[in-house]
């Protein structure tokens, strides 16, 4: 897990939603300046709750996504599993119940459970498009 990982998504989420929320706000008549400042403070926020980086957060940790809350949404460890969905505001997973209570610091292990991803570029694209057997 490292700053990047807010980088790395699929070519097709990346337009969808680029286009969805972007397309949405010029629609609704929003300035450029609006837009651009989206563009800047999600893309400063994707960065930042990727890096690993603690700071004391207090109780505005219960309204936004920090670092320490979202790593625990890539975490492998079993209680991280269907936890801390939200990208911006953290008071939506304490609110829906997928929160995780209690934790501290980063979680010990990243990534899915099992070993299901292709090797290759091509077969990685393709995957989420495949049959399920």
């Amino acid at each position: 897990m490292d700053w990047l990982a807010g980088s790395r998504q699929h070519v097709l989420e990346l337009i969808a939603t680029r286009v969805g929320v972007l397309g949405a706000l010029y629609v609704l008549g929003f300035e450029k300046g609006v837009m651009d400042a989206y563009i800047i403070v999600v893309g400063f926020q994707a960065v930042f709750n990727h890096a690993n980086v603690h700071l004391p957060w207090g109780p505005l940790r219960y309204l936004i996504v920090t670092p320490d809350f979202h790593h625990w949404h890539h975490a492998s460890d079993d209680i991280a599993i269907d936890k801390n969905y939200a990208a911006h505001f953290s008071f939506l997973d304490h609110l829906f119940g997928t929160a995780i209570k209690g934790q501290a610091g980063f979680p010990e292990k990243y990534g899915v459970q099992g070993d299901y991803m292709p090797d290759g570029f091509t077969r990685q694209l393709m995957f989420p498009f495949r049959s399920r057997k």
